[in-house]
């Protein structure tokens, strides 16, 4: 900012007075994690300064020019406000942070469904909902587990409409299966052997959140989900 006001002056105070505010500028230097503001505002500081000596200090024949100060003065306003506002908006997007948080402590403890293919096995037990645009006279529902071996396979075939079902947690040949992430497929076909569409939901218990990110995510068991899938809130138990 030294060059903004470097109006010329044959003074021996505003020399001085300059050298040891220029000294004071170069020593308020954006050391890391300074605040931005903070330093705007001891350089804006300085700036008046330098341009109250002057204006006291000119030479009254040779009257310095004051239009670019002046406009130098009116930008450095403009960042501040910049600034400004930019930590108004961090404030904000703190404040609704917060109120994800809330919201995701809430899920504790709750069923809640969520559309897509991967569910949690809980306790040997899960829950998928199939919903069929059509009958499905011939469909089929594939569980895989999480290295996308198939371990169960079961005849789902029904009514257009919303069917619910239960998995035991347990393969093709009667085996119980850990705890865990799985994935399911479902595929359906008319009369006419023309596929269904069909869209599939999933359900677990909100076992835990995860706040360690920027916004809180749900534990599932090992399954983490944004809050932003779930779909229906089933019950609190």
């Amino acid at each position: 900012m030294t060059s903004g006001v470097s109006g010329t002056s044959n003074n021996t105070t505003t020399n001085n007075t300059t050298n040891n505010t220029s000294g004071t500028g170069s020593s308020s230097g954006s050391p890391t994690g300074s605040n931005p503001l903070s330093d705007l505002t001891n350089n804006y500081t300085t700036f008046l300064t330098l341009l109250t000596t002057q204006l006291k200090n000119q030479d009254p024949t040779s009257p310095m020019d004051t239009n670019q100060m002046t406009q130098q003065l009116v930008q450095m306003s403009s960042v501040e406000q910049q600034i400004e506002a930019n930590n108004q908006l961090k404030a904000i997007q703190s404040t609704l942070a917060s109120g994800q948080t809330s919201q995701a402590l809430n899920y504790l403890g709750k069923y809640v469904e969520m559309q897509g293919d991967q569910f949690p096995l809980q306790n040997s037990t899960a829950n998928v909902s199939v919903t069929y645009a059509s009958a499905a006279t011939s469909a089929t529902m594939n569980v895989y587990d999480s290295t996308g071996k198939l371990v169960s396979t079961t005849d789902v075939s029904g009514a257009a409409g919303t069917h619910n079902f239960s998995w035991n947690g347990k393969d093709s040949s009667g085996n119980t299966l850990p705890d865990g992430t799985y994935s399911v497929k479902v595929s359906a076909t008319d009369s006419s052997g023309k596929a269904v569409a069909t869209t599939v939901k999933v359900a677990g218990k909100v076992t835990g959140v995860d706040m360690s990110g920027d916004t809180p995510t749900l534990q599932m068991g090992d399954m983490t989900v944004n809050m932003s899938d779930v779909t229906t809130v089933l019950s609190a138990s």
